[in-house]
Order: C-alpha cells, then sequence, then structure tokens
C-alpha cells in the first residue's frame, strides 16, 4: 500500500495556528515508544523543530506585544483627550455671564493648574496624577463647584479613561528584558521549511522501510495534518442561507 501525506495549505495558517501546529506534532511525537526512536536522522529532526519551535512562540510574543503597545498607546490617547476637554470646559465657564460659575471655574482651573502637562508625563506617573486629580474634584472643597457647573460628566470620563488604561497596562504581557528580535516572516519560512523537510523525511522513510517508528510518525503527522485541512475547508467554504419551502 502507496505511503501519502495528508495534504495541507501551510501557507493558508494564520501564524498562531501554524505554530499550533508545530506543537501539535511534537506532542504527538513524544508519544512515540522511546525504544523505536533509534533513527538518528529522526531525532535530528525533532531535536531541530524543537529549537525552531522555540523561537517561533518568541516570534510571535513579539507580534502580540507590539500589539498590545499600540492598543496602551490608544488608551492613552482617549484619556488625554477626556483630560483636554475638562480643560477646555473650565475655559469656557471662565467667560460666563454668571458670577458664581466664573468663581466656580476660576478654582476649579487653579486645582487643574497644579497638574500642568498631564499628557507629557511618563504612563504611570499620568495614572496617578489623574486619579489624584478626580479624587480632588470629587472631595467636599470642589464637588459642589463641579456641580454648579454641572460637569461631573467630564470629570467621569477622565476617571472611566484612566481607569481604562490602567486595567490594559497593568495587564500587559511580560516579555523576556532581552534586545533580540525577531522578523515573523523570515522565522514562518525557516519554521515550515524545516517542517516540510522533515515531513517528507517522514514520508520517504516510511515507503523505503516502514519500520513501526516511521509508520507511527506519519500517521501522527496525518491525523494532525488533516484536522488542521478540515478547519481550513470549514473556513472556505461559504455559508449558504436556508431557502424557504414556497407556500402553496
Amino acid at each position: 500500500m502507496a505511503q501519502t501525506l495528508e495534504p495541507l495549505r501551510l501557507a493558508a495558517l494564520t501564524n498562531m495556528e501554524a505554530g499550533q501546529l508545530i506543537k501539535r506534532h511534537l506532542a504527538d511525537f513524544g508519544t512515540i515508544d522511546p525504544a523505536l526512536l533509534t533513527n538518528a536522522p529522526f531525532n535530528k529532526y525533532v531535536q531541530a523543530l524543537a529549537s525552531q519551535s522555540v523561537v517561533y512562540e518568541k516570534a510571535l510574543a513579539q507580534i502580540q506585544k507590539n500589539e498590545e503597545t499600540d492598543k496602551i498607546a490608544s488608551a492613552d490617547s482617549e484619556r488625554d483627550t477626556a483630560t483636554e476637554a475638562f480643560s477646555r470646559t473650565l475655559k469656557l465657564y471662565a467667560v460666563s455671564d454668571v458670577a458664581e460659575e466664573v468663581e466656580a471655574s476660576k478654582s476649579l482651573s487653579i486645582l487643574f493648574g497644579t497638574f500642568k502637562n498631564l499628557a507629557k508625563l511618563n504612563y504611570e506617573a499620568e495614572s496617578i496624577a489623574i486619579d489624584k486629580l478626580v479624587s480632588e474634584l470629587t472631595s467636599r472643597a470642589y464637588s459642589a463647584k463641579v456641580s454648579l457647573l454641572q460637569i461631573d460628566r467630564y470629570v467621569q470620563r477622565m476617571k472611566t479613561t484612566n481607569d481604562k488604561f490602567k486595567a490594559m497596562f497593568g495587564n500587559r504581557m511580560v516579555v523576556e528584558a532581552s534586545a533580540e528580535t525577531y522578523n515573523m516572516k523570515v522565522v514562518r519560512k525557516e519554521t515550515l521549511d524545516k517542517y516540510s523537510e522533515f515531513a517528507a523525511y517522514i514520508l520517504a522513510m516510511a515507503a523505503a522501510v516502514n519500520t513501526p517508528l516511521f509508520e507511527t510518525s506519519l500517521n501522527l503527522l496525518n491525523t494532525a495534518r488533516k484536522y488542521y485541512s478540515d478547519m481550513l475547508a470549514r473556513r472556505a467554504t461559504p455559508k449558504t442561507e436556508k431557502k424557504e419551502t414556497p407556500t402553496q
């Protein structure tokens, strides 16, 4: 019986899926009876693929870190806009024709002035400063003035956007303190090239010698490859709307 390799469009896999495929294969190969692992090239391929998988995971982590950094920067921009909105509102009431509003605006502006250049502070310093500002604005000394000007929502907006930022910043991905950088495109190609070379070796040896090691390995390869191939097929198949049967 001819040995075959389950077809799989590796190029169609996302970076995450490709990494999962390699990890799946390595886990599967780890279940092989150690007594069968007597083929030196096979063992060398497994070790090389395992090492490449580590590099691949680091490259993935770098992508995720960059995405997280962008989200954090966006959240920081939102809270900067919130503090700017509060500042502009105070300036509007500074030219009010109601004396009490002018006085309240002046008092709040003096307080706000002690928190100059919030947007220029580092992330954590800005978080602390906005927390302190909101705390002051909601204190007994200033809350009545905030209510008089009906700008509670601007204070709440600063708190909400700052809390959102702190949550994202506090949960940011922890990465190794390393200067290493990875080109995902290059790492992916190297990883999948090594994987394809290994798969071809297993197929060739299964056809040539058909020992338990290569028979088992090929079965494991094909099981995982079929799973991912089926997944890609489902993704490519458009969902068809169920047609209603016309009434007679």
